[in-house]
């Protein structure tokens, strides 16, 4: 069994993959077509409603605004620790966070180059 997160995530440089929109309250909304790839994108135009809104709470905005391809997963995991001192795990649920990010199509993982 392998521990999350290891050192060659913590090494991965997140970028966002699609766009976001402000929200109330200072905080962010992402937004998600509901096909990612472009060889079905012409499904886009037959549906309704095309995207999902993510709605992000000021600790996800965060994140998300460190998503800039400058900050390596172990440095937000670090800036958010330092930003919610009273809160052990703050940084590890950033590194989950990110994680999904990633799983759904919001952000790519590149390696450090």
């Amino acid at each position: 069994m392998t521990s999350f997160p290891d050192e060659s995530f913590l090494a991965l440089v997140p970028v966002q993959a699609l766009a976001s929109e402000p929200g109330e309250g200072g905080n962010l909304v992402l937004i998600r077509p509901k096909v990612l790839s472009p060889r079905w994108g012409w499904v886009l135009k037959l549906i309704r409603k095309p995207v999902f809104r993510v709605k992000l709470d000021a600790r996800g905005t965060a994140v998300w605004q460190a998503c800039d391809g400058t900050h390596t997963v172990a440095q937000v995991m670090e800036a958010m620790a330092q930003a919610h001192p009273g809160e052990p795990d703050a940084g590890f649920r950033a590194a989950l966070f990110l994680r999904e990010l990633a799983r759904g199509g919001f952000v790519r993982l590149n390696p450090l180059s």
